[in-house]
């Protein structure tokens, strides 16, 4: 009798978990809708390093090294191929089709000189052209012995920017 109940148990156990699972599955929202609207936004970024910059040795393809890269889903929208000085101030404006919501940025940058062992910090602002105040900054820290600093810069585009 007490292998009939507890095999009566189990079933009930497993098949309440089953269902659980389902109702899960069958509720869950996606983040952010498939067939969004995309916004025009135009933004300015300031970029400062506190270390010589120069073109990545470890790039699979030399011939397309850059001391700095911003990328955007995978997608690179701003390339720097030639070395940059410590304190120099980097600045590009983007015009960007984004979806509404939570986006980002990935900020990559090569020390020169990668053998030196300092910590090494890239500061990252993010404007929306035509605002002084940034939208989003960030501090990108790398330890002493990385020969890449990378890092991501969040931000968020509001849903009351889709136009009607």
């Amino acid at each position: 009798m007490r292998i009939v109940v507890a095999t009566f148990c189990a079933l009930f156990i497993l098949g309440f978990t089953w269902l659980y699972q389902q109702t899960l599955a069958e509720n869950q929202l996606p983040e952010r809708d498939s067939v969004s609207e995309l916004i025009a936004e135009s933004y300015h970024l300031r970029i400062t390093a506190t270390f010589d910059a120069g073109l990545d040795p470890f790039a699979e393809d030399v011939s397309e090294a850059a001391s700095l890269s911003i990328s955007y889903e995978g997608k690179a929208i701003f390339t720097e191929n030639q070395a940059i000085p410590a304190g120099k101030v980097i600045e590009c404006d983007l015009e960007l089709e984004i979806p509404p919501g939570k986006n980002e940025f990935l900020v990559q940058m090569s020390p020169a000189n990668a053998a030196e062992a300092i910590p090494k910090a890239v500061q990252v602002e993010l404007f929306r052209r035509g605002f002084d105040q940034p939208l989003e900054s960030r501090t990108i820290w790398a330890g002493a012995n990385d020969s890449l600093v990378v890092g991501r810069v969040p931000f968020e585009v509001p849903e009351s920017a889709v136009p009607e």
